[in-house]
């Protein structure tokens, strides 16, 4: 899902996290320990750079160190208390914004859903840091074209890959590609709900990464969620749509451990790599 415009931000170094051809040394050791006695999200921000900078679409092993990380991570690693007050909006904490990938967190109220959207070439990797959720998810039938005014007005085939699946933080992380995996999903809040999300690259709507919402329409076009229509493997038809008028999110600040090229919180910003171009 899109986030605001954030303010630039200093990248994670990448220079430092890559391996030399020379033999190792102390040194290096020290170093290697340091780096595992990292909090898991400053560990997380760097495996981000190493991986999505210069690399629009990460390898398969990228994501696997990635995902790995993610599935160790808990509410409290991210400064959230996880029995705390029950929610009552929808809210998104902006954790770490760069052009090259993004991090953040969808604190979700029982019974609220972010809607039916896409990810436009991206790779995208989420993972229930408490609570419980319900993920459906589609792939069109055919990625070659992006989203345009032909696909409010025609109705288009997409393919369920997952149909309200419950999820919870003992699960793996949930990861789509570009072209496969559920590029289309939407969650629903079985409970208060925390989901940590990183994209790659993020949505740039100057760019030609538009956040496109969907609707499953039958033939005649009414809206269908019927369950003989979302069963796994079924071909569905779905027009693209606007905005839902009743979906919103508020913001809340970051209260984790201080991330390369994050704020902390006296405002100050730790000097860790070179700066990015300026977001719009």
């Amino acid at each position: 899902m899109p986030a605001e415009p954030a303010d630039t931000v200093e990248l994670p170094r990448v220079e430092s996290l890559s391996m030399s051809n020379r033999n190792p040394t102390p040194e290096d050791d020290s170093s290697q320990q340091d780096a595992t006695e990292r909090p898991l999200m400053y560990r997380l921000a760097q495996a981000c750079a190493r991986h999505f900078l210069g690399h629009p679409v990460p390898s398969p092993e990228g994501v696997k160190e990635i995902a790995d990380l993610m599935q160790q991570i808990r509410a409290p690693d991210l400064g959230l208390v996880e029995d705390g007050p029950k929610l009552q909006h929808i809210e998104f904490v902006d954790v770490l914004e760069t052009p090259h990938f993004t991090v953040g967190i969808f604190l979700i109220p029982e019974g609220r859903f972010l809607p039916l959207h896409d990810h436009p070439g991206m790779t995208v990797l989420s993972k229930v840091v408490f609570g419980e959720l319900l993920v459906t998810s589609y792939d069109k039938a055919d990625y070659s074209r992006p989203t345009s005014q032909h696909d409010f007005e025609v109705p288009f085939p997409a393919v369920v890959r997952s149909a309200g699946e419950l999820v919870r933080k003992e699960d793996a992380p949930k990861v789509l590609h570009p072209t496969y995996d559920g590029n289309l999903h939407e969650f629903v809040a079985h409970t208060d709900c925390g989901l940590l999300d990183i994209l790659a690259p993020p949505y740039d709507f100057e760019g030609g990464r538009p956040c496109n919402y969907f609707q499953v329409v039958e033939g005649n076009g009414a809206s269908s969620r019927s369950s003989a229509q979302l069963q796994v493997g079924n071909v569905v038809k779905m027009v693209a749509t606007e905005v839902p008028t009743d979906f919103f999110t508020l913001r809340r600040p970051y209260t984790g451990p201080e991330l390369p090229g994050h704020s902390n919180a006296n405002g100050q910003q730790e000097e860790v790599g070179t700066r990015g171009p300026e977001h719009a």
